[in-house]
């Protein structure tokens, strides 16, 4: 198998993934698994996805960074052109990243210049074919537009944009409250998939860290296990507040004693630590 392939090439390979990785002779077209990038990872022009009801697509990139880029996005386009294409402006970014590339361009180059516009449908028609992208996006992975998105879009006039500014402050507020909520019931779900043992440890920027019994031995959402002796006998330096700052566990120094337990990189509630050891007994 060559890894190494003329641009043409290298983009049929990566299009009907015949192989799991090549790259142009100077480097600046290769791809890994299903994305291939542009000079970088930092620049993915495409991606092979499939949803949860098992359809498959291409994400494309609507950004460009050179002339260069240009030239790569047109050799990748011509080779899964009769895929089912799907835009956006990061293959490899968040949701969040790509809903917020459209929010930006819907206002900056669409309703923001409707105020002073001649000929408003141009701007119009922006708004228009960002709709539809946003749309056929979130229709494929089965989420909602924000609000914020939205009330955009649906911009039709200069009155309907100065109430859309009007009230941006509060659209961003509402759409931060839903977002946050989000977040706790993801985590919600996430810990409770981890404590029925479903998953192996626990990836979230949440600041407190959680245990469970795991074939008799205790276990940390960061993977760390705990001889269930040791357990029983942190709990009772805990209750007994003999634990102190300095103390080892296993190979992790006792940072913090507080409200806040900390030791080595885990961070927990002094009550939430009280609440399991009590059930180690």
């Amino acid at each position: 198998m060559r890894n190494v392939l003329p641009t043409s090439e290298l983009c049929h390979k990566w299009a009907n993934q015949e192989q799991e990785s090549g790259r142009t002779s100077n480097g600046t077209l290769f791809f890994n698994g299903s994305t291939i990038y542009s000079y970088g990872h930092h620049f993915a022009i495409a991606k092979h996805i499939v949803n949860e009801q098992g359809q498959r697509a291409v994400l494309f990139t609507q950004r460009d960074y050179s002339n260069t880029t240009s030239k790569h996005k047109s050799h990748v386009w011509m080779s899964c052109k009769n895929d089912n294409i799907i835009f956006c402006y990061d293959p490899a970014g968040s949701h969040d990243q790509n809903f917020k590339y459209w929010e930006q361009r819907a206002e900056q180059d669409g309703a923001s210049k409707l105020p002073k516009a001649r000929k408003p449908e141009k701007y119009l028609s922006i708004l228009a074919s960002i709709e539809n992208k946003a749309n056929i996006y979130a229709s494929y992975f089965g989420i909602e537009i924000p609000e914020t998105l939205k009330a955009i879009l649906s911009i039709k006039d200069k009155s309907e944009f100065i109430a859309f500014a009007d009230k941006k402050a509060e659209y961003l507020k509402a759409e931060q409250k839903k977002r946050e909520a989000e977040q706790k019931r993801k985590l919600k779900e996430d810990i409770k998939k981890w404590l029925n043992l479903e998953t192996s440890r626990l990836y979230t920027n949440y600041k407190y860290d959680f245990l469970r019994i795991n074939d008799n031995r205790i276990e940390t959402t960061q993977a760390v296990q705990i001889p269930l002796e040791l357990g029983k006998r942190l709990y009772q330096s805990i209750k007994n507040q003999s634990l102190k700052v300095g103390d080892q566990v296993l190979n992790y120094s006792v940072n913090e004693i507080g409200k806040e337990i900390k030791i080595g990189c885990h961070t927990f509630t002094r009550s939430y630590l009280l609440k399991f050891g009590s059930q180690l007994a």
